[in-house]
C-alpha cells in the first residue's frame, strides 16, 4: 500500500521518454499492442512523468493512451524481489509486462505496484506497457491524462519493510508525549523467517531512542510488530502550524541493513462541539485557508518538485493555516513539504457531487479510503479525513457516509472524520454523521445562511471546507471583495475558520467556465501563479493581526501592531514572530534595517507600538514586515518615499479589437516592462494632449479600446506608488488601423525540457495560434512556425536545451483575419539545465540572529546558504528547504562577530553559482559587496 523504497534497496528509474499512442476507437488490446513485438515505428515519443493534454496535438484528447518502454533487468540474487512502482496514472490503467497483464488501478492519485519478482526476463530486455484512460471526470477539475508521477522498479531482500506506522500521543498537563510505532514487514519466500530490527527515534533537539524488535514470519505472508517509548518534557517540541518541529523514524533490519525513514510531529488536536472550538495543543485558533487544485497549464498534474514548493510557499505568505486542501489525494513529496513548512490538513477521497462513488456497498470508494489513510498515517498537517465533497442529493448518501466514516474510525483512531456537506440547509445531513460540521456555502453575504446551518446542526462546530462569491477573471485586475466577504463570517462562535475556493485559477471544461482559455478563474492566482489584486485584498483579511501602521518621519518611525479579536477570523497566538524594517534603494537592495523579536501576542490584547531610528538616509522605500518562525511575511507595509522610476514601453499596436463594428472598433495595446518601483501603471491618451486617462493596472499591458478608425493619438504611460506618479520618457503617437487585429495578449512564457509554454488569453473570435521561433533576434525570413487552435496555452518542442531562441505570436481569427505579430520575445528551454544564481538584497543582523533577504529563483527546489566569520577560510553551510519566502532566519550566530554570507539556487539539475557576497558587523545597518 502506497510506495515505499527503504534504503540498501536497488532502485531503477523508468522516467524518461516513452513510446505513446492514442486509441480513440478502443482497439489496442484487441489488436495486442501490449505485446512485445509491437511495432512501434509510427508512435510518438511522450516524458514520464507528463500529461498527454500539454502536447497541442492532444491538448483535449479524451479516451485511453498506450506507454511503452523497455529496461534491463537489473543484476539481483536468485531470493531477491522486484516490484514495478507508479506514483500515479490517471485515471483507470491496465499494466503489462513482457505480454503478461499485472493487472489494473482505479485511482488517478494514488500509489500502486506490481510484484514482478517471475515476471523479469533473466539477464534481458523487458517491455512494460501502460493503458492509461482518463475519460472519468472528477467535478469541475480537468481530467489530465497519463503517467503523471514517476516509475521506478525497486528490487529488494525477501523480507522487507513495507511501512510504519507512527503514533504519536500528547500529554499537555505533563508536557510530554508517547509515540507507538507499529512496523510492517512482508516475508515473500516460500520458507519462514525469523527477523530482528531496530526503530531509532530522533529529532535535532537531542532527542533519541533505539527500539529493538524480533518478529516471525510465516511463509508468503505480512507481520507486524509494535515498539512503544515515552518522551520527556525536556525532549518534547510541538507541531505547530507556526513551528512545524519534526522528528524522525528509522526502522533498520538487521540481517540486511535495509532502513525505512519517516517523520512525524507531535501535536495535539481537540474539537469541542460544545464550546465550538478548535484547540492546536491546548490553544483556541480559528484558523482560515484556501483550496488548491493541484494542476497548472504547463505542467498538468504531475506536480514537479518546484511546482509544489511554490504553492505551498504562496499558501503560507497568504496566511493559510488550515484547510481541507484537495478534493484529491496528494503525492507522499507533497504531504512532507506540508509538514515540513507548517499547514493543518484536511485530506479527502475524491467523490463529488451525485457520485456512483457514495454508496454503502461500493469497493472503490472503500479502497480510495483505505489507501488514502494508509499512505497518509504519519503526517502530522493532515488532522482530519474527508470521506466525500457535496454527495448530499445521491439517494445513499447517508449510509454512504456513516459506513465510510466508521471504517475510517478503525483505519485511525486519532484524528476526526467527517464528509464535506453542501446540504446543511436540511435535517437531516451528512453534516450530523461527522465530527466536525464541514459547510460549502457561496455568496457575498454568509452570515444569515451560516446561522441556518447552525440552527439545523447546533451540536456541531462549523469550518467552510469552500467559500467565496464567484468565477473572477484571469486577468490580473480582476478584483475581489474580501473584507465584505470574510467580515460577514467573523465574530461568528460556532464557525471557527473558513478555506477560501480558490487559491489558484484551474483548466476546466466544466460548464460554466469563464474564459475562453479554458480556465475557471476562481483563483487569486492564475494558472501560472501570476498574483490578481484579489490576492492582495485576501492576504489582508488572513493578516494574523488586525492591522500593522507605520508613521514615520525623517529618521524615525512608530510601527502599531493590533492584534485580532477573540471571535475574528483569523484569530490564534502569536509566539515567536519577529518584527523586520529595512530601507531599500530602487533596485530593492537594503540601505539600513532591523529586527525585533517580538513577545507573545494574543487575541484581545491591547495594540503594541515600537520605534524605529536609522541613519540619514536616501532610501527609495521603507517596509515592515511581520515574519513567522518559519520565516514567512504574514502582513507588510511599505512608504514609498520617491515617484517610481520612468515606466519603460516596450511594444505598441493601433488595430482593431475583436469588435466587428465600424464606429469605435478600434483598440491601442500598450505593453511595457513592469518595474518594482511601481505598484500599479495607467495610460494617460489624446489626440491633441494627454486630457483622459485609463484604470490603473497591475498587468503590462493596457488596452485603450472602443476607438475610431484611422486616427493618431499620443500616448503616454504612467507608473504609480506611493510617493506619486512617473510619466514614461518619451510620448508616443500611434495611429489607430482598421485592418490588423491586435495581437494575442501573451500571459506567460516559461521555459521547459526541449521547448517553451505559452500562455494566452482567448477572445471567443480566435481561431488560430501561430507563433515563430528563431534563433536569431529579428530574423523571421527563415523560421520554423507552429500553429494550433488550442486556446489557452500551446507548447512549441523540439527545441535544444541551453540555447537562447526568439518569438512572435499572433493569431487568427474566425473569419480568417491575421493579426499582427507581437513583440518579439526571448527563452532559452531549460531541461537539465543548473538555475540562475539568486540575487542577495540584503542581511539584517541583531544579536545571534540575522534575516537572509534575497529575490527567489523561478523554479528553484532550495537554496544554499554559505556563511563565515570574517577572517575564517572555512565556509558553514545550512541547506534552505523553502523555495519562494525570499526570507530566511539564520540563527546561533556569535553576537561578537562579523560574518560573510553567499546563496546559491537548487534545482533537480544542480547547483548555481553564488551570489555576490554580503558582509555585515553584529547590528550593523549596512550590507557591503566583496
Amino acid at each position: 500500500m502506497g510506495i515505499a523504497i527503504p534504503s540498501l534497496a536497488q532502485k531503477t528509474t523508468l522516467d524518461g521518454t516513452w513510446s505513446f499512442r492514442t486509441d480513440p476507437t478502443n482497439v489496442g488490446e484487441q489488436q495486442g499492442w501490449f505485446r512485445p513485438e509491437t511495432n512501434t515505428a509510427s508512435w510518438d515519443s511522450l516524458p514520464v512523468p507528463g500529461n498527454w493534454d500539454l502536447r497541442n496535438e492532444y491538448a483535449h484528447y479524451v479516451g485511453k493512451g498506450w506507454y511503452r518502454r523497455t529496461f534491463t533487468t537489473p543484476t539481483r540474487s536468485n531470493n531477491n524481489v522486484a516490484r514495478l512502482l507508479f506514483e500515479a496514472v490517471y485515471h483507470d490503467c491496465a499494466v503489462w509486462l513482457n505480454g503478461q497483464k499485472l493487472g489494473e488501478n482505479h485511482s488517478g492519485f494514488l500509489p500502486f505496484e506490481f510484484d514482478v519478482t517471475k515476471r523479469l526476463n533473466a539477464n534481458g530486455l523487458n517491455t512494460v506497457v501502460v493503458c492509461a484512460d482518463n475519460s472519468l471526470t472528477r467535478g469541475a477539475i480537468w481530467n489530465w491524462g497519463g503517467i503523471r508521477r514517476p516509475v521506478s522498479l525497486v528490487v529488494s531482500n525477501p523480507v522487507r519493510i513495507v511501512r510504519q506506522h507512527i503514533t504519536p500521543s500528547v500529554d499537555l498537563s505533563k508536557k510530554s508525549a508517547s509515540v507507538s510505532v507499529r512496523v510492517f514487514l512482508q516475508n515473500h519466500d516460500n520458507q519462514a523467517a525469523e527477523t530482528a530490527g531496530t526503530v531509532e527515534l530522533t529529532a535535532s533537539n537531542g532527542f533519541r531512542r533505539s527500539l529493538p524488535f524480533k518478529v516471525s514470519l510465516p511463509a508468503s505472508s505480512m507481520a507486524s510488530v509494535v515498539v512503544q517509548t515515552t518522551v520527556t518534557p525536556k525532549e518534547t517540541h510541538l507541531w505547530h502550524f507556526d513551528d512545524p518541529f519534526l522528528y524522525t523514524s528509522n526502522v533498520t533490519l538487521a540481517n540486511t541493513g535495509e532502513k525505512q525513514s519517516n517523520r512525524f510531529g507531535l501535536r495535539k488536536i481537540e474539537i469541542d462541539n460544545k464550546a465550538y472550538t478548535l484547540k492546536l495543543n491546548g490553544e483556541i485558533i480559528r484558523p482560515m485557508g484556501f483550496n488548491l487544485v493541484p494542476d497548472d497549464r504547463t505542467t498538468g498534474n504531475t506536480l514537479p518538485t518546484w511546482r509544489i514548493k511554490e504553492d505551498i510557499d504562496l499558501l503560507k505568505n497568504l496566511g493559510c493555516t488550515m484547510t481541507r486542501l484537495s478534493h484529491l489525494c496528494l503525492p507522499e513529496e507533497v504531504m512532507d513539504y506540508l509538514d515540513e513548512r507548517g499547514i493543518l490538513i484536511i485530506s479527502e477521497i475524491p467523490l463529488w457531487g451525485f457520485d456512483r462513488f457514495a454508496d454503502p456497498a461500493s469497493a472503490t470508494s472503500k479502497d480510495w479510503l483505505t489507501r488514502l489513510i494508509t499512505n497518509q498515517y504519519n503526517h502530522p498537517s493532515v488532522i482530519g479525513w474527508s470521506v466525500g465533497n457535496e454527495i448530499g442529493y445521491f439517494p445513499k448518501v447517508l449510509p454512504y457516509v456513516e459506513k465510510a466514516i466508521a471504517y475510517a474510525r478503525t483505519l485511525d483512531s486519532t484524528r476526526f472524520v467527517s464528509s464535506v456537506s453542501h446540504t446543511g440547509q436540511f435535517n437531516p445531513d451528512i453534516v450530523d454523521l461527522g465530527d466536525i460540521g464541514l459547510v460549502n456555502r457561496y455568496g457575498q453575504n454568509l452570515g444569515p445562511t451560516t446561522r441556518q446551518q447552525h440552527e439545523k446542526h447546533p451540536n456541531h462546530t462549523l469550518f467552510y471546507t469552500e467559500y467565496g462569491i464567484t468565477q473572477l477573471d484571469e486577468n490580473l485586475d480582476g478584483k475581489l471583495n474580501a473584507r465584505l466577504l470574510v467580515d460577514s463570517i467573523r465574530n461568528i462562535p460556532y464557525l471557527i475558520g473558513a478555506s477560501l475556493w480558490t487559491f489558484n485559477d484551474y483548466r476546466s471544461r466544466f460548464n460554466g467556465t469563464k474564459e475562453g482559455s479554458g480556465n475557471r478563474p476562481w483563483g487569486v492566482v492564475d494558472v501560472y501563479r501570476r498574483k490578481k489584486q484579489a490576492y492582495f485584498a485576501i492576504r489582508n483579511e488572513y493578516n494574523p493581526l488586525r492591522s500593522l501602521t507605520l508613521n514615520a518621519s525623517a529618521t524615525s518611525a512608530n510601527v502599531t501592531l493590533t492584534p485580532r479579536g477573540v471571535l475574528d477570523l483569523p484569530a490564534y497566538p502569536l509566539h515567536g514572530y519577529r518584527l523586520v524594517w529595512k530601507r531599500t534603494d530602487a533596485a530593492g537592495k537594503i540601505g539600513q534595517g532591523g529586527l525585533i523579536s517580538l513577545p507573545d501576542i494574543r487575541p484581545g490584547d491591547a495594540p503594541k507600538t515600537y520605534a524605529l531610528n536609522w541613519q540619514p538616509d536616501n532610501a527609495f522605500a521603507m517596509t515592515v514586515e511581520l515574519i513567522t518562525p518559519t520565516g514567512d511575511v504574514q502582513a507588510d507595509t511599505t512608504l514609498f518615499l520617491q515617484k517610481p522610476l520612468p515606466p519603460k514601453i516596450t511594444y505598441t499596436n493601433g488595430g482593431r479589437s475583436y469588435f466587428n463594428g465600424t464606429n469605435g472598433g478600434g483598440l491601442i495595446r500598450i505593453h511595457f516592462q513592469k518595474d518594482p518601483t511601481a505598484t500599479a501603471y495607467k495610460a494617460r491618451f489624446g489626440e491633441t494632449g494627454l486630457t483622459q486617462e485609463t484604470p490603473t493596472t497591475i498587468n503590462d499591458f493596457i488596452d485603450i479600446p472602443k476607438l475610431p478608425f484611422g486616427k493618431t493619438y499620443q500616448v503616454a504611460l504612467i507608473g504609480i506608488n506611493g510617493a506619486g506618479e512617473t510619466q514614461s520618457a518619451a510620448i508616443q503617437r500611434i495611429k489607430v488601423d482598421s485592418l490588423p487585429y491586435a495581437p494575442p495578449v501573451i500571459q506567460h512564457v516559461e521555459p521547459a525540457d526541449g521547448g517553451f509554454f505559452i500562455g494566452y488569453a482567448s477572445p471567443e473570435t480566435d481561431y488560430i495560434y501561430r507563433v515563430q521561433v528563431t534563433s536569431t533576434s529579428g530574423d523571421y525570413t527563415n523560421v520554423r512556425t507552429v500553429e494550433t487552435t488550442n486556446p489557452g496555452a500551446l507548447f512549441v518542442s523540439q527545441l535544444t536545451n541551453g540555447q537562447p531562441y526568439f518569438f512572435r505570436f499572433q493569431r487568427v481569427t474566425d473569419s480568417w483575419t491575421d493579426s499582427d505579430w507581437s513583440e518579439e520575445r526571448s527563452v532559452t528551454p531549460d531541461g537539465g539545465q543548473k538555475p540562475a544564481a539568486p540575487v542577495l538584497q540584503g542581511i539584517i543582523r541583531d544579536g545571534n540572529e540575522a534575516v537572509i533577504c534575497f529575490e527567489s529563483v523561478p523554479k528553484a527546489t532550495g537554496y544554499v546558504l554559505d556563511y563565515q566569520p570574517e577572517g575564517s577560510t572555512t565556509w558553514l553551510r545550512q541547506s534552505i528547504s523553502a523555495a519562494q519566502t525570499g526570507r530566511f532566519i539564520l540563527t546561533g550566530l556569535d553576537p561578537k562577530k562579523t560574518y560573510q554570507y553567499r546563496l546559491a539556487t537548487i534545482n533537480p539539475t544542480g547547483q548555481s553559482t553564488y551570489s555576490t557576497s554580503l558582509t555585515g558587523k553584529p547590528n550593523d545597518k549596512v550590507q557591503r559587496k566583496r
